[in-house]
């Protein structure tokens, strides 16, 4: 647990955070607040904590078995700020993975996390990732 809001404190809890995203689902979702919200690349409105544990988990564990032989989300060019006791962090992220039914996949997403230090240390209130590919080519037309 994290007892001051620091940019090394948060940088060790997003560390932990991807590590279990990467490997430990069920501790990946330990660090989110119950009141927390996503806004995922594949899906088209903002999730409740409820919703998003529903979305990854239909990933991870389909009927039963994983649609995944395997997957990893690795994030690149990390910012990590604190103020007061809100965290923010930034950066571009792939995630990258080979579904049991097809070839092996590559997505580049930008991403921000908003944490705030309470009693039971950095939680996770904000998750925001999209792919780059819509911000360049949506982005504004010509």
């Amino acid at each position: 647990m994290a007892d001051e809001a620091t940019v090394e404190s948060l940088t060790a809890v997003f560390q932990d955070w991807t590590d279990a995203l990467n490997g430990d689902i069920e501790k990946f979702w330990t660090y989110f607040d119950e009141e927390s919200e996503t806004l995922d690349e594949d899906f088209p409105w903002r999730m409740t904590r409820t919703e998003i544990i529903d979305h990854i988990d239909f990933h991870a564990k389909g009927a039963g078995e994983s649609l995944w032989e395997f997957f990893q989300w690795v994030p690149r060019e990390v910012n990590v700020k604190v103020f007061g006791t809100t965290g923010h962090v930034s950066g571009f992220s792939t995630f990258r993975g080979k579904p049991r039914d097809a070839g092996f996949r590559q997505r580049f997403m930008g991403f921000t996390l908003t944490w705030y230090l309470g009693g039971d240390g950095w939680k996770l209130v904000c998750w925001h990732q999209s792919v780059l590919l819509g911000r360049i080519v949506g982005a504004s037309p010509s």
